[in-house]
């Protein structure tokens, strides 16, 4: 019997481990909180193991918690702390892990003093900086593009309110004056369209349900995404603002690799995997080729894709002649980066008056037609 229950919670255990493995995400925060707590008890010393049990006391996510627990029992049956990491590669990337495993490689976890006493970085402080800076940017873009979805909400539900509530009660007050209030082709689509909303309001929201069923299932499938990440790019106006974020994680993640001592083919590799544009990662494993071949590496980014020719070319080629690739980078990135907080400021500050102007369209054709509808009523009356 105690056999069967040991077995029993053995195989509930393993259940637990391939659950978290598969599913757990965290926060970005989160991910920067647990990243910063390693570099302070890394500095105060305190072994991988060690270091990570504490944190797993203070975790408040419980799955991250369990997750941590995990990983203590790779390190301690004899893998590296990257290798536990690949465990769960929805939390720790592969940009995080090659920056990890470049620290165990070099030894080089926090700031330290080099041999001429400049305190340099250590690879924890590169990979939090990072980590920051592409939340930021991230963060940037979504309340910019959070604030036109609300107003467009705020407009459909108020164009709901009117279909369903006031048209139907004006056209029972048109009829009751005069029935040809309401003959002229505009006031007949306006009460046309609230009529056979309030009528037919299930097929209205089955054919909404049934959009964003294909939408939502095009967009997992991988086809929608791409075709997302093909004209992000390619937007008018918004275009270059997805083109400075992409580039500019791309240009820090490089820079932080180049610093932490890898290779240009071991940093494309790792740059391939870890972008989030579908077409920029393709470009990237395509430089990697290109560069197998002989092609010097600035080049090799520029023929894989448009979006590292121009002044992207020029940093990249006056940083590897200079042979400061991953000073020069990092601050290249925070340029983008600056970039795309003015970007999105802009952004926000047209679309303000671009929604005005579509509920003033819609305000305009709704006056028209009650403006038909009242003339007709004149006209009768003098008759």
């Amino acid at each position: 019997m105690a056999v069967t229950n040991t077995f029993q919670k053995m195989k509930v255990s393993e259940a637990k481990r391939v659950n978290i493995d598969v599913n757990l995400k965290v926060k970005d925060d989160e991910l920067i909180t647990f990243t910063e707590s390693c570099r302070d008890l890394y500095e105060a010393g305190v072994p991988v193991n060690d270091m990570l049990r504490q944190l797993q006391q203070a975790i408040s996510n419980k799955k991250f918690s369990l997750a941590i627990s995990l990983m203590v029992d790779d390190i301690e049956n004899g893998k590296l702390l990257s290798e536990a990491m690949g465990r769960f590669p929805n939390v720790f990337g592969d940009d995080y892990r090659a920056l990890i495993r470049a620290a165990e490689q070099s030894g080089k976890w926090t700031k330290r003093r080099d041999k001429f006493g400049e305190m340099r970085e250590g690879i924890l402080d590169m990979l939090i900086s990072y980590l920051k800076r592409r939340k930021g940017a991230r963060d940037k873009v979504k309340a910019g593009l959070l604030y036109p979805s609300f107003i467009g909400a705020f407009l459909l539900i108020t164009c709901g309110i009117f279909a369903f509530y006031i048209l139907p009660t004006l056209k029972e007050l048109f009829i009751a004056i005069n029935p040809k209030m309401i003959d002229n082709p505009m006031s007949t689509m306006l009460f046309g369209a609230g009529e056979f909303v309030n009528k037919y309001w299930y097929v209205v929201i089955i054919v909404l349900i049934g959009l964003g069923f294909l939408l939502s299932t095009y967009w997992k499938s991988g086809g929608g995404k791409q075709l997302w990440m093909h004209y992000q790019l390619r937007i008018k106006g918004l275009g270059p603002l997805f083109i400075n974020m992409n580039v500019g994680e791309t240009m820090w993640l490089m820079g932080t690799l180049f610093s932490a001592g890898l290779t240009p083919q071991e940093s494309l590799d790792i740059l391939a995997s870890s972008a989030r544009n579908y077409e920029l990662s393709k470009a990237l494993e395509l430089a990697k080729e290109y560069l197998y071949q002989g092609i010097p590496f600035c080049d090799a980014l520029k023929k894989a894709h448009w979006a590292f020719d121009g002044q992207t070319y020029m940093v990249l080629s006056s940083a590897q002649k200079s042979g400061r690739l991953g000073v020069t980078l990092q601050n290249y990135a925070a340029q983008l980066f600056e970039k795309v907080d003015q970007g999105v400021e802009q952004f926000v500050k047209l679309i303000e008056p671009a929604l005005l102007c579509v509920a003033g369209v819609v305000v305009g054709l709704i006056a028209v037609g009650f403006y038909g509808s009242f003339s007709s009523a004149v006209a009768n009356i003098q008759q």
